[in-house]
């Protein structure tokens, strides 16, 4: 069985296996068949008798559309997971340990997690860039987006995460390595979802309603694509010690990455 951790993000779609990391934009087409340039990462899958454009070449050449729904049982997210298996080499047929992770304000709804088992588990014939190979994703482990990333370094103390994405912005909390509920949540505003969106307006957004709970003396860990961003501005309005992990874009997909590891590694008696 191979490991395959995946954050679909609304943005972009981040992968990691044993070979590395990679990720590709969360833009869906469908296809057609009118001449274009072939260019390098772009992605066609076909999948159950039709085709899609995938990524940069969805964007480039297709009606693209970037999933806004609040849930993500979709046929987005199952096409996404199949290129992410598909670009990470899985050899055709083999099993797969699928680790995923979905908002924490839909974590606790058993209507979404068990959706997204029935949506991505199973046998799944493709063909991508004319290449046929089947997806055998045999379990699906679901975790919580942002506070998953807490798994790569495990610090005590009390340690606030923010992940502000397209749709929805995630917040969560550890004290001393336990996650506290009550003040973890999902801001359902994102980078995506505010006209003219910036910096300074989302740190009003996120320190709105952290600052709820939150003190400023607490360390804040900013995750995502444009984490480096929101640094100063969180600074400014009183959360001095915020600071950017370093590969901030991959944190929810590296923190999936440590519990998929510790699970096979259970898996096999080690």
């Amino acid at each position: 069985m191979q490991l395959v951790v995946v954050d679909a993000g609304r943005y972009a779609t981040k992968v990691r296996n044993a070979k590395g990391r990679f990720s590709f934009l969360s833009k869906v087409s469908k296809a057609h068949n009118r001449h274009r340039e072939n260019l390098p990462n772009d992605i066609q899958i076909r999948y159950q008798g039709k085709d899609f454009f995938i990524g940069q070449l969805a964007e480039r050449e297709g009606f693209s559309a970037t999933l806004m729904t609040q849930s993500k049982v979709h046929e987005h997210t199952l096409l996404e997971v199949l290129v992410s298996c598909f670009l990470a080499e899985v050899p055709s047929g083999e099993e797969i340990l699928l680790v995923t992770a979905v908002p924490i304000e839909l974590y606790d709804s058993e209507r979404e997690r068990s959706g997204i088992r029935r949506l991505l588990e199973g046998k799944h014939e493709v063909l991508v860039n004319g290449v046929y190979r089947v997806i055998n994703i045999a379990k699906v482990v679901i975790s919580l987006e942002c506070a998953v990333a807490y798994q790569t370094s495990r610090e005590m103390g009390t340690i606030r995460l923010v992940d502000p994405g397209a749709r929805t912005t995630n917040y969560a909390t550890y004290k001393d390595g336990i996650y506290i509920g009550r003040e973890s949540g999902t801001i359902l505003h994102g980078w995506d979802t505010i006209r003219d969106a910036d910096p300074d307006l989302m740190a009003d957004i996120i320190v709105g309603e952290v600052a709820k709970t939150w003190n400023t003396s607490d360390v804040v860990k900013v995750i995502g694509g444009k984490a480096e961003d929101l640094v100063e501005p969180l600074k400014l309005r009183g959360f001095y010690r915020t600071m950017a992990p370093t590969d901030a874009q991959f944190a929810t997909v590296d923190g999936l990455w440590e519990i998929g590891r510790r699970l096979m590694s259970n898996a096999r008696g080690l």
